[in-house]
Formats: C-alpha cells, structure tokens, sequence
C-alpha cells in the first residue's frame, strides 16, 4: 500500500523465494536524497534456498539428464552453501552402485562440488542426506572457471531403485569483478 510505513506491513513468515524482492536505500547513491536512495533488491543477490523435485523417471535418468538446479547469471559465479536431498522410498533397492554429483560440468565425474558414493546403495526405507561441498577433489570443482555456469546435480550411471526426492540448495549468487 503507498504511504504504508513499512514497519505497519505484515512479515514475511517464511524463506524468500525467486523473485521475492526487498527494500534497501544505497547510501552510495544520493539522487534520491542526502542520506541514499531506495531501491529494491532481488533476493536472488542474497542467500536463498530453493527446493526442486525430482520423480522417479527423473532420479534414474540424472546420468543421461542433469538437472540444473541453479541457471547460470551473466557476471556472476554461483556459490553454493549446502545441499540436502529429502529422499522418499517407494519400492525395490537401489543396486546400482553409481554416485550423485553435484557441481557446474556434468559431463565431469573427476572435477565437481561434491558427490555421494554408491548413493542410496542398499536402503529401502527415507533418508535425508546433506552435502556441504566439503574439500575439492585434486581436479577441482570444474575446468576453468565457475563465471557464467549453471549448478548442477547429476550420476555417473542409471539408478534403479524406486525412489524420489526433494532437493533444497542453498546458494548466493556472487558478482565477479
């Protein structure tokens, strides 16, 4: 509403989003007036987490199709924070022995942000898994630099267990200067 103070606004009860926009005044900037100039501000320039799922079909097809998880933004380098994956049981075992990847090349198996070995090998009921990017591998995250990638998750083979899961990463995008 105009003329609203914003401390009169309802909060906002929950993580923000894509596109979810905030309320700043850069001091830097004083056309609007001596003390700064309001100006909104994207969230996805601050810390966010988005949440993506992925079926069955999806899961067993992430060694032909990755999914990306966060698009690539011109200037930018994505940061990645954490990763969880909320997985849901539904029937058979997983036996493939394949690893999940997660990074920006999914054609790399040697050179990523982290992975899970033999990924969901032998279970048969939820579980909730939790990557934090931890130490690259010698390879490094990827060849050449992260400016302009997309995030990705991907595998090395085909799943072929019955389940799904629900993938919440949290990220930064980060201006390369």
């Amino acid at each position: 509403m105009a003329n609203q103070r914003l401390t009169d606004k309802t909060a906002l009860e929950e993580q923000t989003g894509s596109g979810d926009l905030y309320m700043i005044v850069d001091v830097s900037d004083t056309t609007g007036s001596a003390a700064g100039t309001s100006k909104k501000l994207d969230s996805k320039y601050v810390i966010q987490t988005d949440k993506f799922s992925l079926n069955n079909t999806e899961v067993q097809a992430l060694n032909v199709t990755a999914k990306t998880l966060v698009g690539a933004l011109s200037g930018y380098m994505i940061t990645p924070i954490s990763c969880t994956l909320l997985i849901t049981y539904a029937s058979g075992t997983e036996s493939s022995n394949n690893n999940l990847y997660l990074g920006y090349d999914s054609t790399q198996i040697l050179a990523y942000w982290d992975s899970g070995s033999r990924f969901y090998g032998g279970l048969t009921d939820d579980r909730t898994f939790i990557f934090s990017g931890g130490s690259p591998t010698i390879k490094g995250v990827i060849a050449g630099s992260t400016l302009n990638k997309p995030f990705k998750m991907w595998s090395n083979g085909a799943f072929n267990g019955g389940w799904s899961c629900d993938v919440y990463l949290t990220y930064a995008y980060t201006k390369v200067l």
